[in-house]
């Protein structure tokens, strides 16, 4: 009876230890399903500059890039992204842009038919991605095809799109 009890009292204390996804605000912990889906998006001008590496002339900084979703109201809701470096993917595929990444656009997105939005300084684009077995299969931009940046059969590398302008 000792042992049962001690067991039923370990898992209480577990289960006040962890909050789920989105509820009370709280964050994902070892006991959530963590959603491990990302877009990654490179921004390069038509002749291939980077046009997220502070070197580049012209670079967007974080600061001028905003991302985020309307609602019925035209209520703005901001996504979160980070600015990913250029890396290296087993000794041999080499990514040499910066991208913008978002998990949030992926867990929020619904279907293709949901628009969010990226603004690079004054112009902004319409994003609708298409989400099939926990990885982006499509990304229209403006309703348009982007291509992926490196085609790989790698589920996160191949969710590295290009947008060139």
């Amino acid at each position: 009876m000792k042992k049962f009890l001690t067991i039923l009292f370990a898992i209480f204390i577990v289960n006040l230890g962890c909050k789920k996804e989105n509820i009370g605000g709280g964050t994902l912990c070892a006991c959530t399903y963590a959603n491990d889906a990302v877009l990654g998006l490179v921004i390069k001008t038509s002749s291939g500059l980077d046009l997220l590496n502070a070197k580049t002339t012209g670079y967007f900084d974080k600061t001028k890039i905003q991302l985020y979703s309307k609602d019925a109201n035209n209520v703005i809701t901001p996504i979160r992204f980070d600015i990913a470096p250029p890396f290296t993917y087993l000794y041999t595929l080499k990514m040499e842009y910066y991208y913008l990444s978002s998990h949030e656009i992926v867990l929020k997105s619904k279907s293709v038919k949901n628009i969010f939005y990226l603004k690079l300084g004054d112009k902004e684009y319409e994003l609708n991605l298409k989400i099939n077995n926990n990885a982006v299969e499509k990304l229209l931009i403006d309703n348009i095809d982007a291509p992926r940046e490196l085609p790989n059969k790698e589920q996160y590398l191949n969710s590295i799109y290009t947008l060139k302008i």
